[in-house]
């Protein structure tokens, strides 16, 4: 049984294999991207952190000083996808300040919604009032405010028409603006607010404020944000025709304009996922590579230039990327995904075109072997839904690093499906079997861990693996496989001594052969589940070790250092539920503190920083 994981993988294309959303860009111009579905940190629900999918580690996270400024996590809220709800009181999210997201020039989209239409729902605002680098944010009416301060102390913040932002649906709203072309602001792709501003924004050393305007009481959001992405730069017309259309596909939304790929129609079977796109607008505003947030790329590079007013998108249905009960297979192919993409390849207006030859390249990291000879295109040309009665493309080209590539493709056209098939289930067996991973915290030290796999081969068994930095793993849980199995199983295993603290876990499913394979990383938050807490942590003075509600008595209390040996610390209660004790005299370092109380529980061990 193979596990398959998707790692960021650039191939070098004339203009880059783009990552960015809908395929544009990267992490050197797409320096921000928040996407509920990716990257959530929370606790019952309760978000701590909202990690940056583009590359540059811009993590979104709780404000220290406001530990319970938590927005909610709320799945499908929005065409299946999950959002972030702010409660209009304190909720909020910072992106620590740095140069990457210091802009003179940018593009803008968030997908959002209101639950409230007040003064002021500040989505993001990198600054203070009255000196934003730049700041979203709605009125009461619900138009869109985009204020900006300039290097010449001047400021000027104009304003959409009311009725933009709504309480009935998620929007994509949309910004740009640069020194030479000025401001324009959208919402889904149809023009709101323009103007020819020829200013140069301020830069400051000010977090990236999510949901809030932190220098204005009560500025905080009263809403849903399903989406934020920031680009370092205006982007061209075939740049924001792609990155509106994997929004709308994704969000259910229909665009004013440019409204070109029409696979997520249900009448063309919802392929609403991980959309991606090449094209040309004109010879200097196209792209001629994309990837996205999915594992297909595909470039135009080297057959050819596109013409202009030519577009060529693709998205998927959503199913799996696993061949098990797939039994619609050409002759000669012993399984394929279940999961199948559609283009869309047309002009400006929707029409049908031909961009000629693709190269189309699969990301197929984690899957285990993969004798290359075996794997095939298959691609519905008579666009019936099936595959049996075509002629599978053969020639795939390793290209290293997890990526293979099929040169040269000429079948895709307008409205075609296409998928991944292999000749040799057994030595390429492409199915990724294991249908989801879960961690949750039950308990102020310990976390259910839940899995399920749809079908298993020559599996040994499984481990679940524990860290605090993402470096160092800890194996906390073991079970064994089913061997061969071909109905879908669950599994659940529990980590009793979870220390509490941000915790990752992860999946190794070893087969027969040894051989093993990783899932993707899943996040616990315990900070908040302790029942025994240490304040202030870190500390270079006294510390107090208070108890939670119901806790247990505290017997005893040994301090550990790096090298193990048991520290002398006076410890001394300080009221009915603490204890203190002074940590001036400790050398700066990490400690562990072993906490002793009455009952027949495990000794408790909370980690101390000095």
């Amino acid at each position: 049984m193979r596990v398959l994981s998707i790692p960021l993988f650039l191939v070098s294309f004339s203009v880059g294999a783009q990552t960015g959303p809908g395929g544009v860009g990267s992490s050197a111009t797409n320096v921000l991207w928040l996407r509920a579905d990716a990257g959530v940190t929370h606790s019952s629900g309760a978000v701590s952190q909202w990690s940056d999918q583009s590359g540059n580690a811009n993590h979104a996270v709780l404000p220290g000083t406001i530990p319970t400024a938590t927005p909610a996590y709320v799945t499908g809220s929005v065409n299946g996808y999950p959002s972030l709800d702010f409660d209009g009181s304190d909720d909020q999210l910072w992106v620590a300040d740095h140069s990457s997201i210091d802009l003179t020039a940018w593009h803008f989209f968030i997908v959002v919604t209101a639950d409230l239409l007040k003064d002021y729902n500040a989505w993001m605002v990198k600054g203070n009032d009255s000196q934003e680098n730049y700041e979203m944010l709605s009125y009461l009416d619900g138009n869109v405010h985009t204020p900006t301060y300039y290097t010449d102390a001047t400021r000027t913040f104009p304003s959409s028409a009311g009725g933009q932002v709504t309480t009935t649906a998620f929007d994509v709203i949309e910004y740009s603006y640069n020194t030479s072309v000025g401001r324009d602001v959208y919402k889904n792709a149809g023009s709101i607010h323009t103007d020819n501003e020829s200013k140069t924004p301020q830069t400051n050393n000010h977090p990236l404020f999510i949901g809030n305007e932190r220098s204005t009481t009560g500025r905080v959001v009263n809403g849903d944000m399903a989406e934020v992405i920031a680009f370092n730069a205006r982007l061209n017309a075939t740049q924001r025709l792609l990155v509106n259309n994997y929004l709308a596909a994704k969000y259910g939304r229909s665009l004013a304009t440019g409204d070109i790929y029409n696979e997520d129609d249900a009448g063309n079977g919802d392929h609403d996922h991980d959309v991606a796109g090449i094209g040309r607008t004109s010879s200097g505003d196209l792209q001629t590579a994309g990837r996205g947030s999915g594992i297909v790329l595909i470039s135009k590079a080297g057959y050819g230039g596109l013409q202009d007013n030519e577009f060529l998108l693709w998205g998927h249905e959503g199913g799996a990327l696993g061949t098990w009960g797939v039994t619609d297979l050409p002759t000669g192919v012993q399984g394929r995904w279940q999961r199948v993409w559609r283009v869309s390849e047309v002009n400006a207006s929707g029409g049908a075109v031909n961009v000629g030859n693709v190269d189309m390249s699969f990301d197929l990291n984690g899957l285990g072997p993969v004798t290359t000879s075996e794997l095939r295109l298959l691609v519905d040309t008579d666009n019936d839904g099936l595959f049996a009665d075509e002629t599978p493309i053969s020639g795939a080209i390793d290209d290293g690093g997890g990526m293979y590539r099929f040169a040269g493709v000429s079948a895709l056209q307008n409205n075609r499906r296409f998928t991944l098939g292999t000749t040799n289930i057994l030595s390429t067996p492409l199915p990724v079997e294991l249908l989801h991973f879960t961690a949750e915290a039950i308990g102020p030290s310990r976390v259910r861990l839940t899995w399920a796999t749809a079908s298993e081969q020559d599996n040994a068994g499984f481990t679940v693996e524990r860290s605090e930095d993402l470096e160092q793993w800890t194996a906390v849980a073991q079970m064994a496989g089913a061997g061969d199995a071909q109905t879908t199983l669950t599994y659940e295993a529990h980590d009793d001594e979870a220390p509490p603290t941000q915790l990752y876990y992860r999946l190794r499913q070893t087969d027969m052969d040894g051989s093993s394979t990783l899932s993707a990383v899943v996040p616990v938050d315990l900070r908040g589940q302790q029942d025994i807490v240490l304040m202030p942590n870190p500390a270079n003075g006294p510390v107090d070790l208070v108890l939670g509600p119901g806790s247990a008595p505290v017997l005893g209390l040994d301090l550990v250092d790096g090298s193990g040996r048991v520290l002398q610390l006076p410890v001394t209660p300080n009221g009915a539920d603490r204890w203190r004790f002074d940590a001036t005299a400790l050398a700066p370092g990490a400690y562990v503190l072993r906490v002793h109380q009455a009952g027949d529980g495990p000794t408790r061990q909370l980690r101390l920083l000095r």
